[in-house]
């Protein structure tokens, strides 16, 4: 697994990374502003909550149409290999550094809670393997000036359109070798699906204002109180404590995870919140499902690009 470069690579690696939560990197605003909280026009209704505790397996309806980690750790491997081979094109050699990501599946941290007791009882809040906190802060050394330069056909001064003399492909090795993996689909991106990103992403917003969920935080700040714990007001407080910005976990970390996760089994925060934003995205699946369709060929198709190009094959236009 490496790490490519350029608006397709940085990209993939923040869908897999992002651990469930909002702060996707391929959806921030221009000039770091903030994007509009959604409003909600209509509550949708919850037929049956399940009582869950562990989240590993956890499942949202809007998955369905998106691509799996797996698929998402092929893509990458594939526009590596387009990459590589492009840059090859200029007489450089492009190394990319190996990514060593967190194990997680994609909604196993989605609501702040530890997936498990025995996760929280052994790690804490952090992640069973590879977490960020544990790594080094340098990984590998990054490309030379003039890889960059191929990579994204620019330099510090600006756009180019030739390096040496050859031409460059528009938008630097990255860019062609996202459009190969597309079919040069201009609206998709390699291993993205953005209606279902979109989806995904405001429906945790919507499930945050609903009064199902705040109801469920509400009890888990007061079991959360009564042993001890009174500076967090949600989970997110709990599991974002900056004194557990350490690279391994703490007792006391433990001892806040642990409680953490009994509270939230106490309350059913995760059965009433995954079913409340279950219900969001059901309603937004049906509003979206001939876009979302469309969507899902498109990343079938990919997948059968991104096979191509692993065997060894060649695309056209890379």
């Amino acid at each position: 697994m490496t790490i490519t470069a350029g608006r397709a690579g940085v990209g993939l690696i923040c869908a897999v990374a992002a651990v469930g939560l909002l702060a996707g990197c391929s959806n921030a605003s221009p000039q770091g502003e903030k994007p509009p909280k959604p409003t909600v026009s209509k509550v949708p209704g919850v037929t049956s909550i399940p009582h869950l505790t562990d989240t590993a397996d956890l499942a949202l309806p809007v998955d369905a149409y998106m691509p799996t980690g797996r698929d998402l750790l092929q893509t990458t491997d594939a526009m590596t290999t387009l990459e590589q081979r492009c840059v090859s094109r200029y007489g450089l050699k492009y190394t990319p550094t190996e990514a060593r990501l967190p194990n997680f599946s994609k909604n196993s941290r989605r609501y702040g809670v530890p997936e498990s007791l025995q996760v929280a009882r052994e790690f804490g809040f952090h992640m069973t393997q590879n977490d960020p906190r544990s790594l080094p802060k340098h990984l590998g050394t990054p490309p030379s000036q003039e890889v960059r330069t191929v990579l994204t056909a620019s330099s510090p001064q600006g756009p180019l359109t030739s390096y040496h003399g050859i031409s460059l492909p528009k938008g630097g090795c990255v860019a062609e070798a996202d459009r190969a993996l597309t079919g040069g689909d201009e609206k998709q991106r390699a291993g993205h699906s953005p209606v279902a990103e979109e989806i995904r992403a405001h429906s945790f917003e919507y499930s945050q204002l609903d009064p199902r969920v705040i109801a469920a935080q509400t009890a888990w700040k007061k079991c959360m109180s009564a042993q001890g714990y009174t500076n967090y007001k949600k989970t997110f407080d709990a599991s974002g404590d900056e004194r557990w910005n350490v690279s391994t976990a703490t007792s006391q970390e433990i001892a806040v995870a642990v409680a953490d996760w009994q509270c939230a089994k106490q309350v059913n925060l995760v059965g009433v919140w995954s079913a409340v934003e279950s219900a969001y995205q059901n309603a937004e699946i049906e509003k979206h499902a001939e876009e979302l369709q469309q969507a899902r060929d498109g990343l079938r198709q990919q997948s059968k690009r991104v096979a191509t190009v692993l065997a060894g094959g060649k695309l056209s236009g890379s």
